[in-house]
């Protein structure tokens, strides 16, 4: 059986802290809690740093991109650095392209092993399981140093050209899977502050039962949640304030219907009241479909509008003889970004109704659709068509290039993100021309 990673494990394991600051400068960390009957144990290593933060929204930009990009075999995109900080909902300046570079080399050199572990009564012991994995193999990006006679102090991600990233194979078999989607995107960029987008992943995760059905409620001892959202070396007071300012978002867009601290100090409690649950019938035809359990809950919880317009869409395309890579990921996927399958506007009129005007902007300007906009798409080609010639085009392909009907791009564009030896061969005969 594949081992698949997701924002279960990801979330469960700690491994993205919910603070919004460093958590501290070690490189290793071990805890252990307990939340529902479980127990866990998890062992990380983090070369370049403990993710935190808006770290999490790095790692889910770069998901969706490697989904949109049609999941490339050999697990590997080529992505610039302003399409990054655009689905990431982060700004776009100078201080953003340092960041962004620490988060990735956090992301690329985090490692964990996660032991979890139930009491069996019919078998009278605990029985588990332990999973070792990483997100990110490979990295590989241009950078600079800001000058000076410290280079490689406070250096950023040169803006003008790609970032190449290969995840690893099991990380990636989970995207394939669409598992990354339980997690709903137009909440996630209405939250806007760190600490509400992180302790809304983490409390996905944990809703999650024995039979992958969300829970309505969760009380969890405050000593283990503390840990579960890497708020472990906080003080208590400090703790408790980062995630009250967190259930404040959460309760605002009525993910939860309430949030409540009982009992004193680390002793004590908190218990969550989310949401009505999502209507059987909507969860049923999603998970007939091939969709897992919770992120069927999910999906019908967050837009049960939008359930049969794409399933109808959908089930419309398949009659024409397509076939997708996975049929569950590109269902989710539909109903996360119906606009982009071209679903009704009339059945989402409600729901994206929702989402702020300059969110709205940001997606428009990340992915125009399913691309970037046409004049940014053709600049792309052209830097990455040059990345990969080590030269500049021939003038017959730089003419064929600007020849290029604007449906033509996307093409060009996914040629040059093929394995290296796939490459100029296949974009030379798209641009019917040598290079």
């Amino acid at each position: 059986m594949t081992t698949r990673i997701n924002e279960l494990d990801l979330t469960r394991a700690g491994v993205i802290s919910v603070t919004k600051t460093p958590p501290g400068g070690d490189t290793s960390w071990q805890v252990d809690y307990e939340i529902a009957g479980t127990l866990y144990r998890v062992v990380g290593n983090a070369f370049h740093g403990r993710p935190y933060g808006t770290d999490a929204d790095v790692l889910l930009a770069l998901q969706t991109i490697f989904f949109r990009a049609g999941c490339p075999e050999g697990n590997r995109i080529l992505v610039m650095p302003s399409e990054l900080l655009a689905f990431s909902g982060l700004p776009d300046n100078g201080q953003a392209y340092v960041r962004l570079r620490e988060a990735l080399l956090r992301l690329s050199g985090v490692q964990w092993s996660l032991v979890r572990s139930a009491w069996k009564p019919e078998t009278r012991r605990h029985q588990g399981e332990t999973t070792v994995t990483g997100l990110i193999s490979d990295l590989r990006l241009v950078d600079q140093g800001s000058g000076g006679h410290r280079p490689f102090h406070h250096r950023e991600l040169n803006e003008r050209l790609p970032v190449e990233i290969v995840f690893t194979s099991t990380f990636a078999a989970s995207i394939r899977a669409g598992l990354f989607q339980m997690l709903d995107g137009e909440l996630l960029g209405r939250l806007g502050q760190p600490t509400a987008r992180s302790l809304y992943r983490v409390l996905q995760a944990h809703r999650v039962q024995l039979d992958g059905a969300l829970a309505n409620v969760l009380t969890l001892p405050l000593r283990d949640w503390f840990v579960a959202c890497g708020l472990e070396q906080e003080r208590t007071d400090n703790a408790k304030r980062t995630l009250d300012l967190a259930h404040e978002r959460l309760l605002s867009e009525t993910y939860l219907t309430s949030a409540q601290f009982s009992g004193r100090g680390r002793s004590g409690l908190v218990t969550y009241h989310f949401q009505a649950p999502p209507e059987p019938e909507l969860v049923d035809v999603l998970m007939a479909r091939g969709v897992t359990r919770p992120v069927a809950e999910a999906l019908a919880a967050d837009h049960p509008e939008r359930i049969h317009p794409v399933l109808r869409q959908i089930d419309g395309r398949l009659t024409t003889g397509w076939q997708p890579r996975s049929l569950a990921a590109s269902l989710v996927d539909a109903v996360r970004d119906p606009e982009k399958w071209g679903v009704g506007l009339s059945a989402t009129a409600k729901s994206s109704s929702r989402v702020p005007k300059n969110l709205k902007k940001r997606k428009a300007s990340a992915s125009g659709g399913e691309e970037a906009p046409v004049p940014a798409l053709r600049e792309t080609v052209l830097v990455l068509l040059r990345l990969r010639l080590g030269r500049a085009p021939s003038p017959a392909a730089l003419a064929a290039l600007q020849a290029l009907d604007d449906t033509q791009l996307p093409a060009i564009r996914a040629a040059l993100e093929r394995p290296p030896g796939e490459v100029l061969p296949l974009v030379s005969a798209l641009l019917s021309t040598e290079l």
